[in-house]
């Protein structure tokens, strides 16, 4: 009879323990309670690449990408982010956020370029699916059979000068097929319609200038007025009034040099007054020059070279040191020089362009002594192989060019005769 009042009691006091802990503790999990809201949402279904093909070659730098549309099993709105690298899977996001299943390129890609891209469908409830991955390779520089115009509205020209300067091109001084020497100035936003700024600037008529944009102003430096070579230097705000910065640089007078702008200074580099130069200069305001003494060897006396910015360095690239040259210098900081390479495989010239586009050096033209067309690129200057050897343009010398609107523009020159025609390639 005590062992069943024992047993009793010690279920009644089991009992107890058990309602007291169930009934204090408010940390219990709710049995009942709803599954989050995201939980057993379905993400969109899988979906195709369509366009660019995968392996596809040849392809424009400003392709249209598309896809299939990606259906929602709970009929939730689907956008779609776009990753393109040249990494493979692609990691960077290129567009993203698309309501619709296409999506034209705006941005320039890389020439000869070898890109993978993959489209990511997402839902509003943090579903997603993504497609394959698609390989594609772009295409290299484009050049159209004519030309922007044949006959641009200034004269016929050549040992001018060209800058992009507020989102315009314009084409300063040189002189005409009648040895006149020009001082004109003129605009265009597109390379077809031509505007004269000014017939006649302040500064003299002149070829063998060069004009950089720096300090949000043009720049022109030095050439050769027909009589004498000159070492003033003027700078614009409109390319209508312009304003004389100093009448006699600390550098010689000079004209067949070159100039660019380079770690926040204007850079003039070699030249021509009866004799060569290989000085270097420099000026933080157009006013004040100061030239660089080489540290190590240097590029010999020169003129009718080109110098570009490429790779944070200054390049200077052939000309003639009374013997026309094929070799490639560089610098970093004006007074140390490397050269890239004594002897590149394109025929030694002068009067010849060099621009900076998609990260590469390109040169066109020049005299070697008959004029060319052919065009060469390097990605290093070192190693330079040719696209063509026989541009759309004629074959040419002391034309002028530039980089305009993610295009390279070549301008006027001389081809046994003065010219005014605008070429442009991408």
């Amino acid at each position: 009879m005590k062992t069943i009042k024992t047993i009793q009691y010690l279920s009644l006091v089991f009992l107890v323990f058990v309602t007291s802990c169930g009934s204090d503790d408010n940390n219990a999990p709710d049995p009942v309670s709803e599954p989050d809201p995201v939980e057993g949402n379905k993400s969109p279904e899988t979906f195709n690449l369509i366009a660019l093909a995968d392996g596809e070659v040849d392809v424009d730098i400003k392709p249209t990408f598309s896809w299939e549309v990606a259906n929602d099993p709970d009929g939730d709105a689907v956008t779609y982010d776009i990753y393109l690298d040249v990494k493979n899977p692609p990691e960077a996001l290129f567009s993203e956020n698309l309501s619709t299943t296409s999506f034209e390129t705006t941005e320039h890609l890389g020439l000869l370029k070898n890109y993978h891209w993959k489209v990511v469908a997402k839902d509003d409830k943090d579903g997603s699916t993504e497609s394959a991955v698609h390989s594609f390779t772009t295409r290299d520089l484009q050049m159209p059979n004519e030309p922007i115009t044949l006959n641009a509205e200034f004269k016929n020209r050549r040992r001018a000068s060209v800058v992009e300067f507020k989102d315009k091109l314009w084409v300063i001084g040189g002189f005409t097929d009648d040895f006149s020497h020009l001082n004109d100035v003129w605009q265009s936003e597109d390379g077809v319609k031509w505007e004269q700024v000014t017939s006649e600037a302040q500064f003299s008529a002149r070829r063998e200038h060069t004009s950089v944009v720096f300090d949000d102003k043009i720049w022109i430096i030095g050439g050769y007025d027909g009589d004498v070579y000159l070492n003033d230097i003027w700078y614009s705000e409109d390319g209508e009034n312009w304003t004389q910065a100093t009448i006699s640089a600390q550098f010689s007078a000079r004209g067949r040099h070159t100039s660019v702008v380079y770690k926040d200074k204007v850079w003039v580099l070699g030249g021509y007054d009866g004799g060569n130069y290989n000085e270097v200069w420099s000026s933080e305001d157009g006013i004040t020059w100061t030239e660089t003494k080489p540290v190590t060897s240097i590029f010999s006396e020169r003129s009718l070279h080109t110098s570009v910015v490429f790779d944070d360095k200054l390049w200077v690239i052939a000309g003639t040191d009374d013997t026309r040259q094929n070799d490639v210098w560089y610098t970093e900081d004006g007074a140390n020089w490397t050269e890239a390479t004594s002897a590149a495989p394109f025929a030694k010239r002068i009067r010849h362009t060099s621009v900076v586009f998609d990260n590469r050096i390109w040169l066109f033209g020049g005299a070697a002594p008959s004029s060319l067309n052919d065009i060469w690129y390097s990605t290093d200057g070192v190693e330079w192989k040719q696209l063509t050897n026989n541009a759309p343009f004629s074959k040419r010398s002391d034309h002028i060019s530039t980089v305009f609107k993610e295009k390279i523009w070549v301008i006027g020159g001389y081809d046994g005769n003065f010219l005014n025609d605008v070429w442009a390639f991408d």
